[in-house]
């Protein structure tokens, strides 16, 4: 006899699923360029599915979600239930403005207040290095996913800020995370939350390209320059991502690929407009490369988890 009913498998519904979802958003957002508005469509439509799926779980199993928030590495992945809130809020934005906005300024508040607690747990209550890893920047930089999508919003003010915040953060993050991964050995259950290392300065990058008028040249590029440095690093370390059997941790992968893509894309339409054609043609090479990579690791973990959920256990 086989049974397994959808409520018992929201209590096993993996917490790096929701970053998944954002890295699928952003990569189908980027396809939407291209004019695959299905794609953009069926992916918003599975991501708001999947965060009313972890909602019903929170819900329904407030003890389960109590005890993940208790470890830091899936507690910094948890930014992704809010930041999935402003990419589908940017997506409704378009059917109803008052909701899609809601929505958006719905997941900022939320993230901000995950922020606050992340930093008291994690930092607060006592520091340690072993848990100290690039899925940190998920919740800091995480809430820049609302400058990346939110445009339509018409909040020049709140953006700047947001965008502000995140490259401060970064900066002064950045160089104890790098000391981290090069002198502290890395716990093997954590190794892919390593790729993470791109989301932030790729999310610095697109959102000061979206917010900033006036633009810093030498800031930007510095902060490209980290884009690039890290894109490297994960390409180096695929091998040894992929030798690993498949475990929800893979979702480290999905989104800081997804939007280093988008901020190579940027990248090379800034330098295309002030007349470094030379340079933008190059970079744009660079995000086709970013891009081919990028969908085959999506695809590769959505449909890992998508095995996961439609497995049945016998009884």
């Amino acid at each position: 006899m086989r049974e397994d009913s959808i409520v018992k498998r929201l209590e096993r519904m993996p917490v790096p699923i929701l970053p998944t979802m954002v890295g699928a958003i952003t990569l189908a957002n980027f396809m939407k360029g291209f004019g695959y508005e299905w794609i953009r469509h069926i992916t918003l439509w599975s991501a708001a599915v999947v965060w009313l799926f972890y909602l019903g779980k929170m819900i329904l199993y407030p003890r389960v979600c109590k005890k993940e928030y208790e470890n830091t590495i899936l507690r910094s992945l948890y930014a992704g239930f809010a930041m999935i809130m402003m990419g589908v809020g940017a997506y409704v934005y378009a059917y109803s403005p008052v909701f899609g906005k809601g929505l958006w300024a719905a997941g900022i508040v939320i993230q901000a207040c995950h922020i606050i607690c992340f930093t008291y747990k994690s930092i607060g209550k006592g520091f340690a290095w072993d848990t100290f890893m690039p899925s940190w920047f998920v919740t800091y930089n995480g809430i820049m996913v609302s400058t990346v999508v939110g445009g339509v919003m018409n909040e020049p003010l709140l953006g700047k800020i947001i965008v502000y915040y995140g490259i401060g953060i970064y900066l002064v993050l950045i160089p104890f995370m790098v000391y981290r991964l090069v002198k502290k050995p890395v716990n093997p259950a954590y190794f892919h939350t390593q790729a993470v290392v791109l989301a932030p300065c790729s999310l610095c990058v697109t959102s000061y390209i979206n917010y900033i008028d006036e633009i810093n040249m030498i800031l930007l590029v510095f902060l490209y320059v980290c884009v690039l440095l890290s894109c490297l690093f994960i390409i180096l370390k695929l091998p040894e991502f992929f030798s690993f059997d498949f475990y929800p941790g893979y979702a480290g992968m999905t989104f800081p690929m997804a939007i280093g893509t988008v901020a190579s894309g940027k990248m090379a339409g800034v330098l295309g407009t002030m007349g470094y054609e030379k340079a933008g043609s190059i970079i744009t090479q660079i995000t086709g490369l970013q891009f081919y990579i990028t969908a085959m690791i999506i695809g590769y973990v959505l449909l890992k988890f998508l095995s996961m959920l439609i497995k049945r256990k016998s009884v």
